[in-house]
């Protein structure tokens, strides 16, 4: 008889892509993420104007094209173009902020792609979150379903020529949020079910475990999911049960060259709409646990008095905390990259004094309580920190995201995603499939959760062969805190500190133990923080001047004694050089000869590529004319990238390069993940 732990493992390996599969099949029962099901699925309905058109009354045939004209989303298009247009003058950090002083707008995400007739929303994933039935507004969890932002514009032709149509993807996410219990009026309807009162959660996860066995082929897949026994019918997933939209859009960003020290600068803004049934619209609301410092600033005692309860001290280290909604923000941004070693993403920093944590800590466990998580005032910090929206989105994020998905095979492949998911969304798996399982049973789910950075222990099990618990490129720490001690390495790897910091110090990144394998980082420093929001990024080796000063004299390349092999890095000897950000550095080969078995053959870009994209080129073009072959870190979703860096599509055209495997690079290589570069002028498409 197999325990739970070898049955997660199985679970979790078939889920991660280390069997071979004939036909595709759910991500742990917990997720659909392929690309093919999912456009089968907008097809059959639930494209996001469909979901909405019901609701908000539309008559039309409604396709996505022109979705924010709907007066249902005047409020959410009004203020994103209000948020793009205040960030830099709001911003903490100098470089973002001294934008304001300019009237260049070209690293800012255009707003007229939002009002273009040519812009889509493409359904990118669908997910069973169940595991947030901790909640009160439902007692079932939610489920989500995730769009990307997708244009397609035809440039205003020079004289002579033809106008080019230009399409991208961008980087902006909008997740419609659904109660995953059907409401007892659209359940009725349903022949699976035949009275409102045989609802249940129940109903709802032994449909999604029943999904998650199923292999059949995307179209196929899709028409199951939708059909009267599927988890997506009509009866189970509808317009009735919308309850927000959720928002992360990357707002702007600094290149290499102007941003030097940390080898380019992205900010991401997150907002909530909540859905009002009454008026059929979506208004601005305010955000889970994302805490608004200047409000906890005016008055910290009373933050502090809520928050070192008992009742939240359990609930803050069980990972289920809702902080009360007065201390709350309706608009946050994250920055990338440096995770939550930047200060701006560590909302929570000194809003409470460690004095009072510590006390309030032990007097807990005096008081008989036992701690499960937080050990301490670190871990409390880290904790309270990791469940804000800002700290969420940005622990071993994909340049600000956790779920992006994947591209179509008709995507060229050097803008095209190949997992769908972050790190920690893959490691999360087994933990959700247990709640659903539990649900299914007809149990009381334990919905406890263990650091967003490192998954439960009692997980490791079930990712074991994989690199997601203390594999190459997870989230490790070398102190002797008793919250992180455990926050290993696996055999053959070391914890190096990329991005050391003062705000949560010891952490680092799990790379081979020598320092020799393709993707390892090459370059590692500090992070210092002058106020909060103001950081700066200092390279301590290879050396450079005092005070993190670029000295050309100093700033020598990252040493490579491996022959064949070169160093990416994000520091140039020459300020006035175009660089390539590199976070952290990473070793690469310099061919696709004799490639070891972490790595794959793909694509890097070379000399010319930065005055292509500044020369307002197709992407297109300059990623097929302005790029090389190299030998770099293979990944999928067993085995993910480095933090800041984005697993693509491999290139099935290079006769080196592995089948089944991406590349690992910075994200802001893609277009699709930076808003800069994409065309700024166009023929505006009118609907007839």
């Amino acid at each position: 008889m197999r325990t739970i732990g070898q049955i997660l493992l199985v679970l979790a390996l078939s889920c991660l892509g280390l069997r071979e599969a004939d036909a595709v099949t759910l991500d742990s029962a917990v997720a659909v993420t392929d690309p093919d099901t999912l456009q089968a699925l907008e097809r059959g309905g639930l494209s996001i104007s469909r979901l909405l058109g019901p609701a908000v009354g539309l008559t039309r045939d409604v396709d996505n094209h022109g979705l924010f004209s709907v007066p249902a989303l005047s409020t959410v298009r009004d203020t994103v173009k209000q948020e793009i247009s205040d960030e830099p003058r709001t911003s903490p950090d100098p470089y973002v902020a001294a934008m304001a002083k300019s009237s260049d707008t070209s690293q800012k995400f255009n707003p007229r792609y939002i009002d273009d007739d040519g812009s889509t929303l493409d359904l990118t994933g669908v997910v069973n979150r169940m595991d947030r039935g901790y909640l009160g507004h439902t007692e079932c969890g939610e489920i989500r379903l995730i769009y990307r932002f997708h244009y397609s514009v035809a440039e205003k032709p020079a004289k002579g020529k033809v106008a080019q149509r230009i399409s991208s993807r961008l980087p902006l996410t909008m997740s419609l949020v659904f109660n995953a219990k059907p409401r007892r009026a659209q359940a009725r309807a349903s022949k699976d079910l035949p009275s409102a009162t045989d609802v249940s959660c129940a109903d709802v996860a032994r449909r999604w475990l029943a999904a998650g066995q199923k292999d059949l082929p995307p179209e196929q897949l899709a028409a199951w999911l939708r059909s009267d026994e599927g988890p997506l019918s009509g009866a189970m997933l509808n317009s009735s049960q919308i309850m927000r939209l959720e928002l992360n859009m990357q707002v702007l960003r600094l290149s290499a060259s102007t941003r030097r020290d940390f080898g380019g600068h992205a900010e991401y803004l997150l907002k909530i709409f909540k859905w009002d049934p009454a008026t059929s619209s979506f208004h601005e609301a305010k955000m889970e646990n994302q805490i608004d410092r200047a409000t906890v600033l005016a008055d910290k005692p009373s933050f502090a008095k809520w928050l070192l309860t008992d009742r939240n001290i359990y609930d803050l280290d069980h990972g289920r905390l809702v902080i009360d909604e007065k201390f709350l923000a309706k608009s946050a941004v994250s920055v990338a990259p440096g995770g939550l070693s930047r200060s701006q993403n560590n909302i929570a920093y000194r809003l409470v004094d460690d004095t009072d944590i510590d006390k309030a800590l032990r007097d807990y466990v005096a008081r008989g309580n036992t701690l499960a998580t937080i050990k301490s005032v670190a871990g409390f910090n880290l904790r309270l920190n990791e469940m804000s929206c800002t700290g969420c989105h940005q622990t071993h994020g994909i340049a600000g995201f956790h779920y992006t998905g994947a591209d179509p095979a008709s995507e060229p492949r050097r803008n095209a995603v190949f997992v769908p998911g972050s790190a920690v969304f893959f490691a999360d798996l087994p933990r959700r499939r247990a709640i659903v399982e539990q649900f299914a049973a007809g149990g009381h789910p334990d919905f406890t959760r263990g650091f967003a950075a490192r998954p439960d222990q009692k997980y490791a099990e079930a990712l074991k062969g994989t690199d997601l618990y203390n594999g190459w490129g997870s989230i490790c720490y070398g102190g002797d805190d008793p919250s992180f001690k455990d926050w290993t390495c696996g055999a053959g790897l070391r914890c190096a500190g990329v991005h050391e910091s003062a705000i949560h110090p010891g952490f680092g990144t799990c790379v081979s133990e020598k320092g020799t394998a393709v993707g390892d980082p090459v370059e590692f420093g500090e992070i210092k923080m002058s106020t909060w929001g103001n950081d700066q990024y200092c390279r301590l080796s290879p050396a450079t001047a005092k005070a993190c000063a670029i000295d050309p004299a100093r700033d020598k390349k990252p040493l490579v004694k491996l022959a064949g092999y070169g160093a990416a890095r994000q520091r140039y000897d020459n300020p006035d050089q175009k660089t390539g950000g590199f976070p952290g550095g990473m070793l690469r080969k310099a061919s696709c000869d004799r490639l070891p078995d972490e790595a794959t053959c793909g694509r890097l870009a070379k000399t010319g590529f930065n005055d292509c994209i500044a020369s307002g080129k197709d992407h297109k073009f300059c990623t097929r004319e302005f790029t090389k072959t190299a030998g770099l870190r293979a990944c999928d979703k067993a085995h993910p990238c480095r933090e800041d860096y984005i697993c693509t599509a491999g290139y099935d055209d290079l006769p080196q390069a592995k089948p089944g495997e991406g590349t690992c690079i910075p994200p802001y290589f893609i277009f699709q993940f930076r808003v800069d570069g994409h065309p700024r002028s166009w023929v505006q498409d009118v609907r007839e």
